[in-house]
């Protein structure tokens, strides 16, 4: 009898360590679809801020686009006081592309635009004067709000083991945008037809970003100094759907407040089925604006001693 295959096979199983399944862990994508923010201006911390009269200064301005709508028509302007600054006309004005955060790009892109003034001389009696220099960004921004909502057929309230309960719900967090659905309150009422239920939806909401709202047929005119009148600020255009129907909200555009909360109301008119019984269905909001974004300075004109 040949020993040594047993040998050999008793070798290689105590040197064989059996190592258990080790559970990895599954790669969470970025959540990108929250937050309170648009395109957002920030000064480069460097610039300059007293200049000698007659002298050179930069002025570094950063776009940052922190939200989830891509900004493709974008709009510029900087306004300056020309008895004391001097800028380049071509840098007057201008336009911008950035695009918003994805899955793939989370924290969104930005452009930066650099402007090179020139201090004017002052005036003999003067020694020193503080210029002041306005940069405006305006652009068309859309906020959607995608929610899971629960449709209760029953309105007497008989029925028992529902899969949900409708009820009010709130989004703390934003949906990667200034203009935000705050809460959604769904409504079952009944319908004209009894064999009908009418879902109602009561939306809130808010402006939590940093600048003004327009029209989102304006957002270019908000930047050209030309007055827009009381209607064109402030203004959201709002639509919603419900699986695959198209709801009805009333108003649209909607007034919204400078600040607080809005109400808008969007409901089914022609009703839902009642034998449908009770279930969740998705609800998305869309709202269709123009914002604007503003980042004033100050540089500090100085005479030689």
């Amino acid at each position: 009898m040949n020993k040594t295959i047993p040998l050999l096979l008793v070798l290689f199983l105590a040197s064989c360590q059996f190592v258990p399944f080790e559970r990895k862990e599954t790669m969470r994508l970025p959540e990108v679809s929250i937050g309170t923010q648009g395109v957002e201006v920030f000064l480069d911390p460097r610039m300059q801020h007293e200049v000698y009269e007659g002298s050179p200064f930069s002025m570094l301005v950063t776009l940052s686009n922190l939200g989830t709508m891509d900004v493709e028509e974008g709009v510029y302007t900087i306004s300056y006081e020309p008895q004391y600054l001097y800028l380049p006309r071509q840098q007057v004005q201008g336009r911008f592309v950035v695009r918003g955060k994805s899955v793939f790009n989370p924290q969104g892109s930005e452009r930066q635009l650099n402007f090179i003034f020139t201090t004017k001389p002052l005036g003999p009696q003067v020694e020193r004067y503080p210029a002041t220099i306005t940069f405006n960004a305006c652009y068309p921004y859309a906020t959607n709000a995608p929610i899971i909502t629960c449709i209760d057929t029953d309105l007497t309230g008989k029925k028992t083991g529902k899969v949900c309960t409708p009820q009010p719900q709130s989004f703390a967090k934003g949906q990667g945008a200034p203009v935000v659905v705050a809460t959604v309150e769904p409504r079952m009422l009944p319908h004209e037809n009894p064999n009908l239920i009418r879902p109602e939806f009561i939306l809130t909401l808010r402006n939590q970003g940093t600048g003004e709202v327009v029209a989102p047929q304006l957002s270019r005119d908000a930047c050209s100094g030309r007055p827009l009148g009381p209607e064109g600020w402030n203004v959201v255009e709002v639509g919603a759907q419900l699986s695959d129907s198209v709801l009805t909200c009333t108003p649209t555009p909607v007034k919204i407040k400078l600040a607080g909360e809005t109400k808008i109301v969007c409901s089914l008119p022609e009703g839902i089925d009642a034998r449908l019984g009770t279930f969740t269905a998705p609800l998305l909001v869309t709202l269709d604006y123009g914002y604007l974004n503003s980042l004033t300075t100050q540089v500090t004109i100085l005479k030689p001693s």
